[in-house]
């Protein structure tokens, strides 16, 4: 940027072909490179939550006949919206975590409709298995508390830990759905194995949640206006976070191995362009920085 220096000299250029960083600090500086997506992509989630919003508006402000289907309605659509937007979304944040082009509304229309029908059904699946959890989680103690007994605390425990892995699990869900053609059969059985594959990755991104939703609850404590950050913050982040920290897992298990058995070219890896078939030869980091003299300043009448 010339800001900060002499635009006028040219520099070494960037190497296209330079070892990554660290994934500490590539994960700032793709989230960096990336701002403007994300926060794009955390409006277009909030918009499409329309109804959600809605629904809760009728419901506290309304009272009538109608308020309670209407509300309900509105709550049925955004349910089965829920796993498409999700696919959607996992689908830009893919690109981005790949460091790929993405064209932010036509990617994610992409991912809505290719995906529309195996999403709804994960999605529909998932949600059975969270209320079942939830139900166990109050239903034990009081079960516990009927029976004057420890023993309902047994399955207590078991549900907190299924709970677990249905989360870790989650983590993995959506992004095979969009890079992958697996039946939904296949993908809850590969998310069950990469969540009990990888517990170090899912607790880093179980922790990086837990930060960036206590920080949006400790500054709604301050002051409500800061609702308004919900439009911005935290659903692309927190996305953005499992999808760099889970996806590779997800490479390393799944995608890797199927094109390393199959013998096709892996699109998710650049792949040189051999010497004879190059236009041109890119030299971006190898060069050496040409230095322009700058004009002498003439004197001047005054």
């Amino acid at each position: 940027m010339g800001l900060f220096g002499s635009y006028q000299n040219a520099g070494p250029g960037i190497n296209p072909y330079a070892p990554k960083k660290k994934p500490f600090f590539r994960f700032w500086e793709l989230m960096w490179r990336s701002l403007g997506k994300l926060l794009s992509l955390n409006i277009l989630h909030t918009l499409l939550h329309a109804p959600l919003f809605l629904s809760l508006i009728v419901f506290l402000e309304t009272d009538n006949a109608m308020t309670v289907p209407f509300s309900i309605g509105l709550l049925v659509i955004q349910f089965f919206l829920e796993g498409p937007i999700m696919a959607g979304c996992t689908r830009v944040l893919r690109l981005i975590v790949l460091d790929k082009p993405c064209f932010l509304g036509e990617e994610f229309k992409i991912g809505f409709s290719k995906n529309f029908m195996p999403s709804v059904l994960v999605w529909i699946l998932d949600a059975v298995i969270i209320a079942s959890i939830t139900s166990g989680y109050f239903m034990y103690p009081l079960a516990a508390e009927h029976f004057n007994a420890n023993w309902p605390y047994i399955f207590y425990v078991i549900s907190i830990g299924v709970a677990l892995i249905v989360l870790f699990m989650n983590f993995y869900l959506f992004p095979m759905i969009v890079c992958t053609n697996l039946k939904t059969k296949a993908v809850f059985k590969n998310a069950f194995m990469l969540a009990c594959l990888s517990p170090k990755a899912c607790l880093i991104s179980l922790g990086g949640i837990v930060l960036m939703l206590a920080i949006l609850i400790l500054l709604l404590l301050v002051h409500s206006l800061f609702m308004v950050l919900v439009a911005f913050f935290p659903a692309a982040f927190i996305g953005y976070l499992v999808m760099f920290v889970n996806y590779p897992v997800i490479q390393k298990f799944v995608i890797d191995p199927y094109y390393e058995e199959t013998g096709e070219q892996n699109p998710e890896k650049d792949q040189p362009v051999p010497v004879d078939e190059r236009v041109f030869t890119d030299r971006g980091g190898t060069e050496t920085p040409i230095k322009v003299d700058k004009p002498k300043k003439g004197k001047t009448l005054s």
